[in-house]
């Protein structure tokens, strides 16, 4: 009996994953060598140095949307434009339409994660304005409803 296109298409992508898994085992192994010669040239130099103080470094990946400052000109450029306040699910609809770039569930994540990221950085800067409901506040909340300028 032959195996089905669905079968054989769900057979060669778990085949690639489980590949991709046994390359992303080697490279942990890899790295957990490389702390592990680092941690020995620590305590050779300070061999009263805590290891466990040290706290690891989040890794950040570059958008694969945007070029270098694009995604924060573009956000304050549809801001600009906008006659309201926007959420940022809003603005990463609107960014992306601008860009010309299909808004699938998937691509709305990884792009609102960097708008939400440019607007608490401009936020702190006095650039943007982050307004919240009352009611929500009353209760002691922080949700955000929109930004503006």
């Amino acid at each position: 009996m032959s195996e089905s296109h669905v079968v054989s298409g769900l057979v060669a992508k778990r085949s690639e994953l489980a590949g991709h898994i046994e390359s992303c085992k080697a490279e942990l192994i890899r790295l957990q060598g490389a702390v592990a010669h680092l941690n020995y040239t620590i305590k050779l130099f300070a061999p009263e140095y805590d290891l466990r103080t040290i706290q690891s470094k989040r890794t950040n990946t570059r958008n694969q949307y945007f070029l270098s400052s694009e995604a924060q000109r573009t956000t304050l450029e549809v801001m600009r434009e906008s006659e309201r306040e926007m959420s940022s699910r809003e603005l990463v609809e609107a960014i992306l339409e601008r860009k010309g770039i299909e808004a699938t569930a998937t691509v709305i994540a990884q792009v609102q994660r960097s708008i939400i990221g440019i607007l608490r950085r401009l936020e702190k800067r006095g650039v943007v304005v982050m307004s919240t409901d009352e009611s929500d506040l009353i209760k002691g909340g922080t949700h955000p409803l929109g930004h503006r300028l």
